[in-house]
C-alpha cells in the first residue's frame, strides 16, 4: 500500500459525481508525493477503474522536473494501462501556481500526457474543474450510479 502523511493528502470518491478527488493539504516532499499518485490509482482501481480525478494542489506547490519526470516516464504510462481508458485530471492550481501551470514545461509535460491517453486541465474554480469531469464522463458514455438507482 502507498504510504503518505495522512495530515498531508486526503482522498475521497465521490460516487455521487463519479470522481476521485485528492487534495495535498501541505508541502510534500518527492518520495510522499509519489506515493499519494500511487494511492490515488490505488483508489481508482478499487472504483471500477475510476479515469475522473479532480486533484488540489493549491496547499502544495506545483512538482519539479524529478517528479514532472517521474510522472511522464513512470506513473502515466502505469495509469494508461491500469484503467482501461483514458485519464481526465481536473487540477486546481492557485493564483500563486498560474505562472508554473502556463509555463512552457507544462505545455510540453501537457502534450506528452495527451499521447498517454491523458487529459489533464487547471483550473482555479473547483465548479468548473468538476463540470467538465462530468462533460468528460457524458462523452465517454459513463455516468455515475446514483444511490437511488442504485438501490430500486
Amino acid at each position: 500500500m502507498p504510504r503518505f502523511p495522512t495530515e498531508a493528502f486526503s482522498l475521497e470518491y465521490r460516487p455521487d459525481l463519479g470522481i476521485l478527488i485528492g487534495r495535498w493539504l501541505q508541502a510534500v516532499p518527492p518520495p510522499e508525493l509519489q506515493g499519494t499518485y500511487q494511492a490515488m490509482l490505488t483508489a481508482a482501481r478499487a472504483h471500477d477503474n475510476c479515469r475522473f480525478w479532480l486533484l488540489d494542489l493549491r496547499r502544495r506547490p506545483l512538482a519539479g522536473p524529478d517528479l514532472n519526470e517521474w510522472f511522464r516516464d513512470q506513473f502515466s504510462p502505469q495509469v494508461a494501462a491500469a484503467l482501461d481508458g483514458p485519464l481526465f485530471t481536473a487540477y486546481l492550481a492557485g493564483p500563486h501556481q498560474r505562472m508554473a501551470a502556463e509555463s512552457a514545461e507544462m505545455e510540453l509535460h501537457l502534450r506528452h500526457a495527451a499521447s498517454l491517453d491523458s487529459y489533464p486541465l487547471f483550473y482555479d474554480d473547483e465548479a468548473e474543474a468538476v463540470t467538465w469531469l462530468c462533460e468528460q464522463q457524458e462523452r465517454a458514455g459513463i455516468r455515475p450510479v446514483k444511490l437511488a438507482d442504485k438501490y430500486r
